[in-house]
């Protein structure tokens, strides 16, 4: 039976026109709101960041961050940008990782490789770029990330590096 706003055929027609459902509609769509949502409390509020994301993060940041400072060092400033723009991306993800072992001192040093790389993109966007104010920001990134490295990374006796066992909790 159609919905009793008024009676005959040219009354479906008017709800039609005027975006009013139907009963089939209003069912679905109480339906659809009644129902738990499906994938809460399944994961936290972001997802987990593991050693081996971390692991890997770094793996593929270290060669862009070196890639930042040759390209600097040549004066090639479209590579260095994207290059740091790439890197940032990659280094903001690893803040997961840092927050839930309640690092803050690595949330920290995180904070101002993230800023020194902001800075170095607004440098690198200009027409004429000042390549000292852009070295300077490369070499704040550097010393925060040797900062957090003196704390937490380590050789692991095959050429690379492994977390240092203080930064778990």
């Amino acid at each position: 039976m159609p919905w009793p706003l008024s009676s005959g055929a040219g009354a479906e027609a008017a709800r039609s026109r005027r975006g009013l459902p139907g009963l089939p509609g209003l069912a679905l769509t109480a339906f659809v709101l009644l129902l738990p949502p499906v994938a809460a409390g399944r994961q936290g509020p972001y997802p987990i960041f593991t050693e081996a994301h971390l692991d890997a993060t770094m793996t593929t940041l270290g060669p862009n961050v070196a890639g930042v400072r040759a390209a600097l060092a040549a004066g090639d400033y479209a590579t260095a940008k994207e290059r740091a723009i790439r890197s940032r991306e990659q280094l903001a993800t690893t803040i997961t990782f840092w927050r839930d072992r309640d690092r803050q001192d690595a949330v920290a040093w995180l904070r101002v490789a993230l800023n020194g790389l902001d800075a170095l993109d607004t440098a690198l966007s200009v027409e004429s770029v000042d390549a000292a104010a852009a070295a300077a920001f490369a070499e704040q990134i550097t010393e925060a990330c040797t900062a957090c490295h003196a704390v937490y990374r380590e050789p692991d006796g095959d050429g690379g590096y492994r977390l240092k066992s203080s930064a778990f909790p």
